[in-house]
């Protein structure tokens, strides 16, 4: 939300706030293309992990929860006014964009997975192991370039997430519920509730991308994971912070915004920390290696397991 200056300073202040919202609504939305793409040219998904396409619409739909109610809830407001001063949210209309269309898009890529797991699953139903996956490489439209190891990752797709993430899924479906009792009850107000769900969105950015470094490990390859979306997000993450920072400061003259928006502000550092190890991982540990297929790898655990 932009302050009430007309100022001339204001006035600037405002538009770069609003210029720094655009640039990182467009890097940030943009950089979640690559993957839907790689995956429709690939037509198939190994290589990605189940845990990190599953968790994310989670998260962004708690982000859009926490962005859409803090801005339209009159009492929500109201209650972030009487904690902070009189001052109002740091949420602007590029937040509220990209969380609508992060939520949008992520739901489109958890949908391929399905859709190619079914696909892959029918055709061996079909045909047999052997022959679906001969099929499946003659229906394979990538070209050569997008083609490597993640092709040869594994012979099945998979949509179900780890156990760990299965239980963290329940965790949070039950915590939401819980603390939305709280409210009910007048134990908490709306405002808290808003922030315990920006705090899954924080937890969730914090452990989602962690199964695709992994994966990434075993497989002794990257290619699976459009990493060419790193630098958008990069870019996304700068951007967003600084429209933070500056409306924050500049235009609500309220440096405790910073703080009082963790959404933004952890989604921005968290961003950028796991997308320095994904780089690194595509060019400089992993540089254009073929990798192993999944069940290589599995094999290669068993044995070390029974050699201890």
């Amino acid at each position: 939300m932009l302050g009430h200056d007309t100022g001339d300073s204001g006035m600037f202040v405002n538009a770069l706030v609003a210029l720094t919202g655009v640039g990182y609504f467009t890097a940030w939305s943009v950089s979640f293309y690559p993957q839907l793409i790689l995956n429709h040219r690939r037509k198939r998904t190994t290589g990605l992990s189940a845990d990190f396409i599953i968790i994310n619409p989670v998260g962004f739909l708690a982000l859009t929860i926490w962005n859409w109610g803090v801005y339209f809830s009159p009492l929500a407001q109201k209650q972030y006014k009487a904690r902070h001063d009189g001052h109002r949210p740091q949420i602007s209309v590029s937040d509220l964009a990209f969380s609508l269309h992060a939520l949008v898009i992520s739901i489109l890529t958890l949908a391929q997975v399905v859709h190619y797991a079914w696909r892959e699953k029918k055709v061996k139903a079909r045909d047999g192991p052997d022959e679906s996956s001969r099929l499946l490489d003659q229906h394979d439209e990538a070209p050569r370039g997008v083609r490597g190891a993640a092709d040869l990752v594994v012979t099945t797709s998979t949509i179900r997430p780890s156990v760990p993430f299965q239980l963290g899924l329940i965790a949070i479906a039950v915590s939401a519920f819980v603390s939305a009792g709280l409210v009910w009850t007048g134990r908490a107000e709306w405002l808290d509730w808003l922030y315990f769900i920006s705090t899954i969105k924080l937890i969730i950015s914090l452990v989602k991308y962690i199964p695709q470094v992994l994966l990434n490990y075993r497989l002794k390859s990257a290619e699976g994971f459009a990493t060419s979306q790193v630098v958008l997000d990069l870019t996304g993450s700068f951007l967003s912070f600084a429209q933070l920072v500056i409306s924050s400061i500049w235009v609500e003259h309220d440096p405790s915004g910073i703080i009082a928006n963790p959404s933004k502000l952890g989604l921005s550092f968290l961003s950028v920390f796991f997308d320095v190890i994904l780089i690194t991982q595509k060019h400089i540990v992993y540089p254009q290696r073929r990798g192993k297929r999944l069940e290589e790898v599995e094999e290669e655990e068993e044995v070390e397991a029974v050699e201890r």
